[in-house]
């Protein structure tokens, strides 16, 4: 028994100071490093196998992931090929998903249990970019107003269940267009005090086999 419980209070000292740097949910990131470092996370997609691209698609499905345009004339998405120079930068150099006008879709994410999910973000500082990301629930459970200036910025979420779908409007698309590119998605990585009652946990059941086996 004095072995059990020197190994529980020695790990629980370790970790208790570290609980109080839990992570808040819902977290925004703006720095693709310090996503990386909070989730477990891969390149999902990139959009550059989607076919046809510069044309019109009703919605489009790849990867598992569906995309539709929300737009109430212009119910459509695009995915731009490189060389563009209306993407509020001097030239694309990857292929870049927008929309019709003042862009306005939803990246449906409900096939996977993502808690995570990061993008790279086209701006055109002709107003804010307005991203909803929806839970489980009717209502968005994180909602950020981007302002940032013309050009491309990374933008990233993390929050506690399952996310469902992304809601993208913009203002001014009909002039400078807004997209996404680069999709990153994955869990976040427990928090400190997840670990530390883990940790506690196991050396609770392991004391109480102990103890029973006396």
């Amino acid at each position: 028994m004095g072995h059990w419980k020197t190994t529980c209070l020695a790990i629980a000292a370790v970790l208790l100071p570290l609980s109080s740097v839990s992570l808040a949910v819902p977290t925004f990131y703006i720095s693709f490093s310090s996503f990386d470092a909070a989730a477990d996370i891969a390149l999902v997609e990139d959009f550059e196998a989607v076919f046809p691209k510069d044309t019109q698609l009703q919605p489009l499905i790849h990867n598992g992931i569906t995309y539709t345009g929300t737009q109430a004339t212009n119910p459509n998405v695009w995915v731009a090929s490189p060389g563009y120079t209306n993407f509020g930068v001097p030239l694309t150099t990857s292929s870049v998903l927008t929309a019709n006008g003042p862009e306005d879709f939803v990246v449906d994410l409900s096939a996977f249990s993502y808690t995570a999910i990061g993008f790279d973000a086209y701006l055109n500082s002709l107003g804010p970019v307005t991203v909803e990301v929806y839970g489980s629930g009717p209502a968005p459970v994180a909602t950020l107003y981007d302002f940032r200036g013309a050009g491309m910025w990374f933008t990233g979420f993390i929050i506690d269940e399952p996310i469902t779908s992304i809601h993208w409007t913009a203002i001014g698309g009909e002039r400078i267009n807004t997209g996404i590119d680069n999709v990153w998605a994955g869990t976040a990585i427990p928090a400190p005090g997840a670990v530390l009652l883990g940790a506690m946990g196991t050396c609770l059941v392991g004391w109480l086999r102990r103890r029973r086996s006396l």
